[in-house]
């Protein structure tokens, strides 16, 4: 079943077809540089196969058997000469300049759509190592310099057939037996594919190693990681994952590699011995015993199938890389093509009134364990709700189906009465500010962190009216380059590592940045310690007054604030209502904020 599916997948894989696709793409980027590149490769090729090995050589044999004035030899070879210097011209074009250019453009086009389809695949991707492993291999069109090389192999071709047919055609003016020994190389091209099939099977199964491979890489160099592999022994793990990869690699490599080698020798013997060896004997043969064939023609013939040969065994060469750069396209264009399962309808969400949960259950993979069951509640506009339980009670999946990161499984969610699936995507997930408890920081200026978009003289004192309400303006003011300053040390030496109370703020502060009508906070205040925690607290109520303001917490400061409060056990919603409500039902949540409120006390008993 598994050779079935990758036998097919390889048979998409069409060169002529994907080598369009990039060709398209060149061509909509720079198709003045995409003709000079054709135009460089064809002359090239065309002159020194058929012009300096046939025709220069034809010319001064010629001379030799006096066959030719000394007045045409001149001639000729002032128009060789000429050409010489046209072609070695456009190729110096083509090389330092175009080229470069062409390159810059089509890898940023390309960079592009993966980079928009990126932000358009649903989160669901991110968890398939499939889809990753697909990811990895579109990538290399551009990281591997795929696109480059079909560009330049396609071109190439091009030139090297006109070649042929010019070199085929002037040996069939001498004797068309010579055709017989121009079969073999081209039987190249069948054993060159063949063995190219077996290359793309072994670097299909090197994928997922080669991935574990990067992500030792990125963890040993990534400063989210350096605590702990600086003061644990995490890194003999690491260390062993990453040469388990490496012997699983060397195991694949065994397995493909005598297949490849002898395909390799096999190819190797029909493309060099059979033509020169047969193509030698065959005009030895018609110079010394038939006597048929002059010295000039005999030299200009062999020199015609050396040339001819190379040229095929170049284009067997060639086409088996364009296959295989071919399959690279074929992932890339299945990205792009890719059709996100999470789609908006045309609806466009008016002002919001209310948000309800309709008997929901979620869970990541179809027949698998549910996260959250039969979920039914209802909020309605300015109340402030707060979403409490358990680490793993699934608080953060609740968050995740109400931006429709995910879908729900069974049931559905209604904004203003209407299933959120029939508004537009993009504006209905703009009515909602979140701060998520996985926050991150970009390597950009502060302002660009709390903006999330270009800074401009218009929208710059509203990043800094939001890092005053998220309670980290006098630490931002106080860096040298202010607002201005850059985040992590990335990409500039200069720049601000902040605490992770400080980053947090800051990622808060883009709440109070946007014009929003439902916030939804999950562990917004993680980082914070508890006086830090409730200045927060005080900040979002006033920066949110009027709002509709969602806080997911397993820390229940936040719940003594609300309208209402939801609690979650195992994907249920176990008890739901008021603070003082809940503590007199002496439930679930009462034990737990009790719990908590006498934690607290003794941090401050402590202190003091």
């Amino acid at each position: 079943m598994k050779m079935k599916k990758e036998k097919k997948e390889r048979q998409k894989a069409h060169v002529l077809k994907n080598t369009a696709f990039m060709l398209g793409c060149a061509f909509r980027c720079a198709p003045v540089s995409l003709l000079i590149i054709y135009f460089a490769y064809i002359a090239e090729n065309v002159y020194y196969s058929v012009v300096i090995n046939v025709m220069f050589l034809e010319t001064a044999l010629s001379i030799v058997e006096g066959n030719g004035t000394f007045k045409e030899f001149v001639m000729r070879m002032t128009l060789i000469v000429i050409g010489k210097l046209l072609v070695d011209l456009l190729g110096y074009i083509d090389f330092y300049t175009v080229r470069i250019k062409f390159e810059i453009k089509c890898e940023s086009y390309i960079n592009s759509l993966i980079f928009k389809k990126a932000q358009q695949v649903e989160l669901g991707c991110y968890e398939d190592p499939d889809f990753f492993d697909k990811y990895n291999r579109a990538t290399w069109v551009v990281e591997k310099g795929g696109f480059k090389r079909i560009i330049e192999g396609s071109a190439w071709t091009i030139g090297s057939f006109i070649s042929i047919v010019s070199l085929v055609s002037y040996l069939i003016s001498i004797d068309p037996v010579l055709l017989v020994f121009l079969v073999c190389p081209l039987l190249v091209i069948a054993f060159r594919v063949f063995k190219n099939n077996v290359e793309l099977e072994k670097e299909k199964e090197m994928t997922p190693y080669e991935r574990q491979k990067d992500y030792v890489r990125r963890t040993i160099l990534l400063k989210d990681f350096a605590k702990e592999i600086k003061t644990t022994n995490i890194f003999s793990v690491i260390d062993k994952r990453f040469r388990s990869a490496i012997e699983k690699n060397i195991a694949v490599i065994k397995k493909y590699g005598w297949r490849i080698a002898l395909l390799e020798c096999i190819s190797d013997y029909f493309a060099e011995i059979i033509p020169v060896t047969g193509g030698f004997i065959y005009g030895c043969y018609r110079l010394v015993v038939a006597q048929n064939l002059p010295v000039s023609e005999f030299s200009v013939l062999i020199s015609a199938i050396t040339t001819c040969r190379n040229k095929l065994n170049h284009l067997a060469h060639y086409f088996a890389m364009q296959q295989k750069h071919c399959l690279w396209v074929q992932n890339l264009r299945e990205f792009i093509e890719y059709e996100p399962k999470i789609q908006g309808g045309d609806k466009i969400p008016e002002d919001f009134q209310s948000l309800e949960f309709r008997n929901v259950s979620f869970g990541y993979k179809n027949g698998g364990e549910y996260i959250l069951k039969n979920l039914s509640f209802r909020i309605e506009k300015g109340q402030t709700v707060a979403v409490v339980g358990h680490n793993g009670a699934g608080k953060t999946t609740l968050s995740k189906l109400l931006m429709r990161l995910y879908d729900v499984t069974e049931g559905e969610i209604l904004y203003n009465g209407i299933n959120i699936k029939e508004y537009d995507l993009l504006l209905y997930r703009e009515r909602f500010a979140s701060v998520f408890q996985d926050y991150r920081v970009f390597a950009m200026t502060v302002s660009e962190n709390v903006l999330t978009e270009e800074v401009t003289e218009e929208n710059a004192p509203l990043a800094l009216n939001a890092l005053k309400k998220a309670g980290v303006y006098e630490k931002i003011n106080s860096l040298p380059k202010k607002e201005n300053s850059i985040l992590t040390k990335e990409f500039d030496p200069e720049g601000i590592l902040l605490s992770g109370g400080e980053t947090q703020k800051v990622t808060i502060a883009r709440l109070f940045a946007k014009d929003f009508d439902v916030a939804v906070l999950d562990e917004p205040s993680s980082a914070l310690d508890p006086v830090a925690e409730s200045r927060m607290y005080d900040a979002l109520l006033d920066g949110t007054r009027g709002k509709t303001v969602i806080y997911i917490s397993h820390r229940l400061s936040s719940a003594t604030r609300s309208d209402n409060i939801l609690v979650f056990n195992k994907g249920e919603i176990t008890e739901q209502g008021t603070h003082a409500a809940l503590m007199e039902k002496g439930g679930e949540y009462a034990e737990m904020f009790t719990l908590q409120a006498s934690g607290y006390s003794e941090e401050v008993s402590d202190d003091e």
